[in-house]
């Protein structure tokens, strides 16, 4: 049985202790076996209450076996051990990443169009980029498009405006947060939908015309999306877009990620580059589901695997995905709808927790977060039962303190994207319909209030949805809170450069039990580190971020990334 985070935290320290006095005897045995390597003269962020910082370690076999000064190493070091100075520079525990999804992100940036601001932010600039992209594909071939925005022109476009630009091609564009989409009328007409009787899928919208109820193009989640149209992937591509998409990660020192949305089927891909000796990151897999027949049909066949590497987790469904919230405005209830009858909803969250899977829940709106919370407490019959199977929440982006002290009795993970403060929070600003109440905007992605509370904290890109894939950027915007355009939030909500890194380490691996072999550096860890270009304890402010880069990336020991001249292979 899973413990609780009040056990782990009091096992955590009492293991420390016992740690503190071994180390002097582990470190001087003379018959211990010798490192593999050593890292020697470097400025180590450990996050281990025992020893918080070094200066040395010693791996072998992949995992850590002691952390000290370069003297205790010495009994560790023999002829074969290579021995690596890192020349003061700085070392922290690999970064999670506990929301993205490598393989969504590969398939983005490899095969479609990408239509993000600012290159994309008009209806001019759109023109300009599709009828590039039609420019050698035959008439009648499907042009798939994503990250689009707000326009300049005050609107998204239509299926007319879309014909306009390509009248021969049918079109699917998907907005940045992959929950909207836009089809032209030859998309529309080839998925069958263009007629007024059609109706609406489970779980999603066809927006219509209000003259002639025939679908006007815009889709409502991702049920609408993807019954238009959905680009076939071969094996073979997965496999390109997933090492593609990885290997932008381990760039940043990620050493894990936590995919929450990907096909069953799909999740093998990362099973054959781990078997084939060619993943560079581990990663925790959470299929998505999209309803209870399917996820009854999931739980009864599925292959639980675990792997070094990969691990299948749990499974991920979403109780909305445009923002539930508790009382929206009237202009926006046609896209505040949840992804499914609340007492479906509540089926769904209980045959996955009497699966013994963990459940993960994309959870945007306030009242979305509330019937997540319900629902964790009937199907574990407790709190307490809640706070032992960790049951997950991605988002939670709004502070509602009755619902935060809610999430810490449960011992609920929540997954945040600091980056949302940058990306996303000028939009409900510059459109100004209520969709979110403005007294809910300065307090967005409420870190503080969250640590404080206890919950369990953790951070996540959620590339290919949000644009950027780099943990410096949910770290800046944790500790400075000032929206792209300028806009300062409120300050009380910010966390320090090490608070904020404990969480994109630490954390995340508790939220994926994978805090007694991830997440600090600490003997008998996995040796899966970052090496940065300076020393860690120097960053007190956002503005010292500027230039601070990871030149380094070690997976079980193993360098899978440096950085050119790092003289770290």
């Amino acid at each position: 049985m899973p413990t609780t985070r009040r056990d782990f935290v009091k096992a955590a320290g009492a293991t420390a202790a016992l740690a503190a006095l071994e180390r002097p005897f582990m470190l001087v045995a003379q018959d211990a076996p010798a490192a593999d390597l050593v890292l020697t003269n470097g400025l180590l962020m450990t996050f281990d209450q025992a020893r918080p910082e070094a200066t040395a370690l010693a791996i072998r076999d992949g995992r850590i076996v002691a952390v000290g000064e370069a003297a205790e190493m010495q009994p560790l070091t023999g002829p074969g051990t290579r021995t690596i100075d890192l020349k003061g520079r700085g070392v922290s525990p690999g970064l999670i990443d506990a929301h993205s999804h490598p393989l969504a992100f590969g398939q983005m940036e490899l095969n479609l169009v990408v239509i993000r601001p600012p290159k994309v932010d008009s209806f001019r600039s759109l023109a300009r980029v599709l009828k590039a992209a039609a420019k050698d594909k035959a008439p009648g071939e499907w042009i798939v498009a994503r990250g689009f925005q707000e326009f300049s022109d005050g609107r998204w476009p239509r299926r007319e405006d879309l014909d306009q630009i390509l009248p021969k091609h049918p079109l699917l564009m998907i907005h940045w947060s992959g929950q909207f989409g836009i089809a032209n009328t030859l998309a529309l007409e080839k998925a069958g939908l263009l007629k007024t009787d059609v109706e609406n899928p489970y779980g999603g919208v066809y927006r219509r015309d209000r003259r002639t109820n025939l679908p006007n193009g815009v889709l409502i989640h991702y049920p609408a999306i993807y019954s238009v149209y959905r680009p076939a992937v071969s094996e073979e591509e997965q496999t390109r877009c997933v090492r593609w998409s990885v290997d932008q990660f381990t760039r940043l020192g990620v050493t894990c990620i936590h995919d929450n949305f990907i096909e069953p089927r799909a999740a093998r891909t990362y099973v054959g580059l781990e078997r084939a000796g060619e993943l560079q990151a581990r990663v925790r897999v959470y299929p998505y589901m999209w309803n209870l027949e399917q996820t009854r049909e999931t739980i009864q066949r599925m292959v639980r695997y675990r792997g070094p590497l990969v691990r299948m987790q749990g499974l991920k469904l979403a109780v909305d995905g445009y923002a539930l919230m508790r009382d929206p405005p009237p202009g926006e209830r046609e896209k505040a709808i949840p992804m499914h009858p609340e007492n479906t909803f509540r089926e769904i969250v209980a045959a996955i927790h009497e699966s013994g899977l963990q459940v993960d829940v994309h959870a945007a709106g306030d009242k979305g977060v509330d019937w997540t919370l319900d629902a964790f407490e009937k199907a574990a019959g407790s709190a307490q039962a809640v706070g032992a199977r960790r049951h997950r929440i991605e988002h939670f982006p709004f502070r509602r303190m009755d619902s935060i002290r809610r999430a810490a009795d449960m011992n609920v993970p929540v997954c945040q994207q600091p980056f949302f403060i940058d990306f996303r929070v000028d939009d409900f600003h510059r459109r100004d319909t209520g969709a979110i109440p403005a007294e809910l905007l300065p307090t967005c992605v409420p870190l503080r209030s969250m640590l404080d509370a206890k919950v369990p904290l953790a951070f996540g890109a959620d590339v290919p949805a949000f644009p950027s894939h780099r943990p410096l950027d949910s770290l800046r915007c944790a500790m400075r809170r000032v929206t792209g355009e300028g806009r300062k939030l409120d300050p009380a909500e910010a966390i320090g450069f090490l608070e904020a890194l404990k969480v994109h380490t630490l954390g995340n691996a508790y939220a994926a039990f994978d805090e007694a072999e991830l997440g600090s550096l600490t003997p008998g860890k996995c040796a899966d580190l970052a090496v940065w270009n300076r020393d860690l304890r120097a960053i007190r402010t956002a503005d010292d971020l500027k230039g601070l880069a990871v030149v380094g990336t070690f997976l079980a020991g193993r360098c899978v990334y440096a950085a050119p001249d790092a003289a770290l292979q």
